[in-house]
């Protein structure tokens, strides 16, 4: 009875290598008046990206702070914001390739500010930040796995199989110009930032809708005082993007990078409004949870094998929490003489995220960051800002977790709303509410031996694998001669590949080469495996070896 093989092709992303980086930002903070008190400081990483070189990714970004201070003497919140702290480190990773695409994660472990003379009142502060960077470099392959297999003294290995299969990516670029008023009278535009928050989607059959928000801040030159102010500004966005084989029961990866940013005066100066323009660069990687079994072993037959890490899946989960607080608008003053007349707007971003692995649940920790805008009574409707850092936690359960098992969260807000606890110019507290979104994905870094296609009659079928084309036979200076480097040939092992199909390539360089040949003049024996990277020598002569 001849073997009965059943496949099914996959799009894999294949682990080259994991590493971290651990960066130390140190440096003297000048504040522009003395300061009685430290309130909040409000700190996040943007633009984070990488560079991949050989067995090296230079990692880049930059840390934007707010400092929040009480001013000596007029017992005022005051914002004072830096300017990008800029950062690039790098980490080794074995194997790594520019070709290839690596996945980022930072986490800031720690950041404080202490008067740089010991006391307060200070306008001199020393700040000490240190910041985590986790990088994973990967490569998608193709590979058709042998699911199941039937014959005569045949005996096969079967495991069970849980990863994320790759649909498809897309990129887009967007431009978003949006006119806004400054409070006060502008000489000139001095700088602007911009950054993605909140990124969120939506899978449509075949597309993918990316939703964010854009937070920019425009640093001008006061027209009446020649002082450099700043003012935040919100705008909502969205990108369409073409995946074909998209559904919306799959798993997206979003990416925001700022490719521009440019704020302009639109009149003559003095002037208040100004035109912001912002071009991002959107991109999307769309994955669907592919679970089977696939013959990870053979007896009483060749096979052809290729080894591969990639993430087993243990399980995907998502929760919501309602985080809710009361603030008061005077706490952080030392007075209570302010009022609040009304609530304006609340904004919210997620941060210090952390994770607890115990008896088959994940404990997810973390803080939503508010920031509420007000009108006090006393204050001809100017508007002012007071914010807080809510903690939460989140109990998520799993079957089968253990010491192994890594976890990969993604979180967002779904809704926020600020509203008086009281009569306006009655109280001087605010309810803060949001609404949270945490999805919490477990997995496993395994390797799988897995079967690419079962000989018969000490054949192998050939392998067509879609990662990267096979490269075009070197053609010689003379094409009626054959010119053979010394040694013979080399080739690098691909997704894919197999003996009999490299001993098919070689056909035109060496007439009758066969893949018994290449084993032998490689001292590969039964059950002749090939790993992705691996350099095989090729004769120049057939039957040579």
């Amino acid at each position: 009875m001849p073997i009965t093989q059943n496949k099914k092709r996959i799009r894999v992303q294949h682990i080259v290598g994991c590493g971290s980086a651990q960066v130390d930002i140190v440096r003297n903070i000048q504040l522009p008046a003395r300061a009685r008190k430290i309130v909040d400081i409000h700190a996040e990483i943007v633009e984070l990206d990488y560079e991949i070189i050989p067995n090296k990714i230079i990692v880049k970004g930059a840390l934007h702070k707010q400092v929040y201070y009480v001013e000596e003497g007029d017992y005022v919140v005051k914002e004072f914001t830096i300017m990008r702290e800029e950062f690039t480190d790098f980490v080794h990773i074995q194997g790594a390739k520019p070709d290839m695409e690596a996945m980022l994660n930072g986490n800031i472990l720690f950041v404080n500010t202490n008067p740089a003379n010991g006391q307060f009142p200070t306008d001199l502060l020393y700040q000490t930040a240190v910041l985590a960077v986790d990088v994973k470099v990967i490569e998608t392959i193709t590979l058709d796995v042998v699911t199941d297999a039937y014959g005569d003294n045949l005996t096969v290995q079967k495991a069970p199989f849980s990863v994320e299969c790759l649909v498809g990516c897309a990129e887009k670029q967007s431009t978003v110009s949006v006119e806004h008023m400054l409070c006060k009278p502008a000489r000139k535009i001095y700088d602007m930032e911009a950054v993605c928050r909140n990124l969120d989607y939506e899978v449509l059959p075949g597309r993918v809708i990316v939703r964010g928000t854009l937070h920019k801040q425009i640093y001008y030159v006061d027209a009446c005082d020649d002082t450099v102010q700043v003012q935040c500004f919100d705008n909502e966005f969205s990108v369409v993007l073409d995946v074909p084989g998209a559904k919306p029961d799959m798993e997206v990866y979003t990416r925001c990078r700022m490719e521009f940013c440019e704020a302009k005066l639109m009149g003559p100066q003095p002037c208040n409004m100004i035109k912001a323009s912002v071009i991002v660069q959107v991109s999307v990687k769309v994955t669907e949870l592919t679970k089977m079994n696939i013959v990870t072993d053979v007896e009483g037959a060749l096979a052809d094998r290729c080894r591969i890490r990639v993430e087993d899946i243990v399980g995907r989960k998502c929760s919501q929490q309602n985080v809710n607080q009361t603030i008061d608008v005077n706490a952080p003053l030392d007075v209570n003489n302010m009022l609040v007349k009304t609530a304006k707007n609340m904004t919210a971003c997620i941060r210090n995220v952390s994770y607890e692995k115990i008896c088959n649940k994940v404990i997810i920790k973390g803080s939503i960051h508010v920031q509420v805008y007000y009108v006090a009574c006393n204050c001809e409707q100017e508007l002012r800002e007071a914010s807080a850092d809510i903690p939460f936690t989140t109990v998520v359960n799993f079957d089968c977790i253990n010491e192994d098992t890594m976890i990969r969260c993604r979180e967002r807000v779904e809704y926020t709303d600020a509203k008086l606890e009281g009569c306006p110019c009655e109280t001087s507290k605010i309810r803060a509410v949001a609404i949270l979104e945490i999805c919490v994905c477990a997995f496993q870094t395994r390797d799988f031996m897995v079967i690419t296609d079962i000989c018969t009659n000490g054949l192998c079928s050939p392998q067509m694998p879609e990662t990267k084309p096979m490269p075009e036979p070197e053609t010689p200076e003379e094409p009626d001669v054959e010119i053979c480097p010394a040694g013979g040939y080399t080739y690098e092992v691909k997704a894919g590949d197999t003996l009999a199909r490299i001993a098919a390539f070689y056909q035109t360089q060496v007439p009758g080469i066969t893949w018994q040949q290449i084993a032998r003049f490689n001292n590969l024996y039964a059950p002749y495996t090939l790993n992705i990277g691996q350099t095989l020598r090729i004769p120049c002569v057939a039957g040579k070896g």
